[in-house]
Formats: structure tokens, sequence, C-alpha cells
């Protein structure tokens, strides 16, 4: 048993009045337990509606609340992540999305599942992020953080992107294709995983490079040690090509430009129940290794 937590903040869905319901009734339940409870301030500005809670921005939250209660979908968990990953505070997702495979709990399930997390009885993990920068001209241009994945792709059209790749200043190869992957373990089961890449444990000390369609019958996704540094430098494209980190932005890319992605200093804290299994999470939310049906 770890501590029990003693304040919490509430982030919601961006953007999506329709988590109304199950803010209020996240708040019903915590504030019945007599626990501090805060709503974080864009979630309120895009809700329009503080729900009666004070307010406080993921700035602030390092000294005035202990868990983060994440309400929607992953992508709503993958912002949080990022908000909150120089402070450290712990996560816990509760999916009011399509898959949710990040949120452990549904809605439905904190009557039951909550208190015991609450009390102390959880597990927790960290979770590797990745920092990228962005070159042109020996000018950073753009820097941000991915828990998935950094995406270098190309833009509309038909026509492919080329990519150089060096690996703490080695050459590993050059490729055609519509994009590259770099993901981390958390994002081994999103995109990466739709683009045929490998299935890796949560905590494993790695990163993926997976190219999206390539043009060549040899490439294969390739698994690296999480403390290389990667640079991935775009040498020719006849369209518009683009940066994105967990697709939450998209920078425009020119030719010689120069992405350095290497792992962060900081991490993702996710909190989950204490009976969660990553490999019973794979076969439910992804049906994974499912046997065949029987007649």
């Amino acid at each position: 048993m770890t501590q029990p937590f003693q304040r919490v903040l509430l982030v919601s869905k961006y953007h999506d009045p329709s988590v109304l319901p199950g803010l209020r009734q996240l708040r019903d339940f915590l504030l019945a337990r007599d626990m501090p409870t805060f709503l974080e301030s864009q979630s309120a500005a895009d809700i329009g509606d503080s729900l009666g809670l004070p307010l406080l921005s993921f700035a602030e939250a390092d000294a005035g609340s202990d868990l983060v209660i994440a309400l929607g979908g992953d992508g709503t968990l993958l912002g949080t992540a990022r908000q909150t990953a120089q402070s450290g505070i712990p996560i816990l997702g509760i999916n009011q999305g399509r898959l949710g495979f990040l949120a452990d709990l549904s809605i439905h399930q904190i009557s039951e599942a909550l208190p015991p997390i609450l009390e102390g009885h959880y597990q927790q993990d960290l979770r590797s992020i990745l920092h990228a920068e962005l070159w042109r001209s020996e000018e950073r241009v753009h820097t941000g953080l991915a828990v998935n994945e950094v995406f270098i792709h190309k833009g509309g059209g038909e026509s492919m992107i080329e990519l150089q790749v060096q690996m703490d200043g080695r050459f590993v190869y050059t490729q055609r294709a519509d994009g590259l992957i770099i993901a981390t373990p958390t994002g081994s089961t999103a995109y990466a995983m739709s683009a045929g890449g490998p299935i890796l444990t949560p905590t494993l000390a790695a990163l993926l490079l997976v190219l999206i369609c390539p043009h060549t019958l040899t490439a294969r996704p390739l698994a690296v040690a999480d403390s290389v540094e990667i640079v991935a430098r775009l040498t020719a494209s006849r369209q518009s090509a683009a940066l994105s980190l967990d697709s939450h932005c998209s920078v425009p890319l020119e030719i010689g430009d120069e992405i350095v992605i290497r792992r962060a200093s900081c991490a993702a804290r996710f909190i989950h129940p204490e009976e969660e299994n990553f490999f019973q999470i794979l076969r439910g939310k992804l049906h994974w290794a499912d046997s065949p049906g029987t007649d």
C-alpha cells in the first residue's frame, strides 16, 4: 500500500461539453468523501462551467493537488501527461471516449474502483516521454514533448518524402516513405501498431522506428535503446511535409530540416488499479491473441 491521496484535480476532454455529466458525477462522489477537489482552469473555460469547484491551472497543480483524474479519451490522457510531466503528478484516466486504451476505468466504475485508489491501494508506473526539436538552418524553430510518438509525414498528395536517419551520430538509413514514426513503449499500441510495429511492454527502455509505406521490400520496424539520440533529416519532398507530436500539433517542414529526438528527462506517472494487468488490457481492448472461434 502506498500513501493515500489528499487532493484531486479534475481534467476534462477539451472542447467537449458532453463530459459535463461525468464531471458532475466525479465531483459529487469526491465531495461526498470530503476530498478537496479542484477543476483545471482550461477545462472549466472549455466546458463553460466551473461546477462550483475552485480552479487550478496545470502550472499551479504541483502545489495544489496530488492526483489528477483525467476524464475523456486517450487524447485527453496524453495531453494531461504532457502538461504534468515536469511536476510528476500522478494521473488516473477515466474513459469517456471511444477505445480508451490508456484509461483504466469507465465512469460507471468509479463508486467501486475509485475508493481503494484514493486510499492508497494502487500501482503506478513511469512512462518515458520523447523530447523533439526542429532545427532549420542552425535555428531551433520548434520544440515539444510526445508521450506516444513523434511523427514525420508527408502532407496531401501522392508523393513520398525522403528521410535520412542517424542515431548517436551514426548513419542508419535513407528511406523514401509516407512517413516515419518514432514511438515510446506507450505509443507502441497506438499508430505504430497500426503501421505494423511490435507491441512493447510499457516500462521497457526502448524506442521504435516504424516507417509508413516504405518504398522497399526490406524495410522493417526497428527497436533501439531509449538512451540514443535520433536525428531525422528531410532530404527530399515534392509536396508539403510536417512534424506531429502525439497528433496534437502539425508543424510544416522544409527540405533540409532536422528533427532531433531523445528521451526527455521527465516522465509521465500513471496510476492503475491494483489488479490491472497489461496483457489483460491488450486482450480486452485490442482483442490481442484471441483464439479462433469454434463452430
